[in-house]
């Protein structure tokens, strides 16, 4: 596990930014103090930032051990898998097992976006593309990507984050709140009631499906500011850019915050948190079901592998080790609530055994 956090932060302190953040295009607010709306006045706390808190005992995982894959008869060849950062995790866990278990087999997973992992595996480059969002909303043309046949592995739960200079004095933020700083209209936390410092936004890019997953759910559609755009789309490059970066906000999946935990601030939405309860319930919106597309119904190496996760070795250890969510686990209203209209469904694999 720590090699897997340490691989993808080194990856991520390698990235560079799309703007530095010494030269933010975030100012601070000044001058006499005034009221916005989804606000308090600047520079008077405000109680709502602190009514919802997220706790160590929020991210603690509810199983901790890895799975074992059995030896399958026949099983060689090289698979490539790439896509979306934040399946990435579940899957080199699941491959480093299933190599172990069968030396004649080479899986390569490159964690690059979910609309590069649709686009590659479209295009025939890897076996299967990974990612956070249906393949329709990250197509180029409507069909453009009809080939491609869904396997749904897991949800996966998304926070928003916060330098840790915020923590204890920004804890929870309304969606009008948020929208309001990633649009660009709140530039400096006294304006949500919090302290007088500049907000630095962190953004992902457009290949990100995180973004999409965000944008859908948290901003309802609204378009973001510039501010500091990663050139890449990876968890560790958030991660780092936040920590390092006083006053900033970004978004990462919850696994990257539990296995790291202290190094940012994980934040409530609307009073509700990352949290299997609140998500099924309805109240947490900012979650996804992760996707494995391959193209034309899955065959071979990739088949056999797609089965692997879809086990219990792997859906009651890695998979909830790593805070993702057994889609059996989740209502079915709320699987409804974060699915496509019109999407194909998904080929059902059985689970390897």
């Amino acid at each position: 596990m720590l090699g897997r956090i340490s691989a993808v932060r080194s990856l991520g302190v390698r990235v560079a930014l799309g703007a530095a953040f010494a030269s933010t295009i975030l100012l601070a607010a000044c001058g006499t103090p005034t009221t916005s709306a989804g606000g308090s006045p600047t520079g008077t706390a405000s109680s709502s930032l602190t009514a919802c808190t997220v706790s160590t005992s929020d991210l603690t995982p509810s199983a901790t051990g890895t799975g074992t894959a059995p030896a399958v008869s026949g099983a060689s060849g090289k698979l490539a898998i790439d896509g979306s950062t934040a399946l990435a995790p579940l899957f080199q866990s699941a491959a480093k097992s299933f190599q172990t278990a069968n030396p004649n087999v080479q899986i390569s997973i490159t964690p690059n976006g979910s609309g590069t992992g649709l686009k590659d595996a479209d295009a025939g480059a890897v076996n299967i593309g990974m990612s956070d969002v249906f393949a329709s909303e990250k197509e180029p043309s409507a069909g453009a990507y009809s080939a491609l046949v869904d396997h749904q592995i897991a949800a996966v739960v998304f926070t928003l984050v916060t330098n840790n200079d915020l923590q204890g004095k920004v804890d929870n933020l309304t969606s009008a709140q948020i929208v309001s700083i990633y649009t660009g209209q709140y530039t400096n936390w006294s304006q949500v009631g919090g302290p007088n410092e500049n907000i630095t936004i962190i953004n992902r890019p457009s290949s990100s499906g995180t973004r999409a997953t965000f944008k859908k759910y948290v901003l309802n559609g609204a378009t973001e500011a510039a501010g500091d755009t990663l050139t890449q789309d990876t968890t560790g490059a958030v991660i780092q850019a936040v920590q390092t970066t006083q006053g900033a906000i970004g978004y990462v999946s919850l696994s990257f915050v539990s296995q790291d935990a202290g190094m940012v601030s994980p934040i409530c939405i609307d009073g509700a948190k990352p949290t299997a309860t609140d998500l099924d319930s309805g109240k947490y919106k900012f979650w996804g079901i992760e996707h494995a597309y391959t193209k034309g119904p899955a065959s071979g190496l990739a088949k056999t592998f797609l089965q692997y996760t879809l086990s219990s070795p792997i859906q009651q250890n890695d998979l909830l080790s790593l805070d993702y969510l057994p889609l059996s686990t989740v209502s079915a209203a709320a699987i409804a609530s974060h699915t496509v209209s019109g999407a194909p469904a998904p080929e059902q694999l059985s689970p390897l055994s």
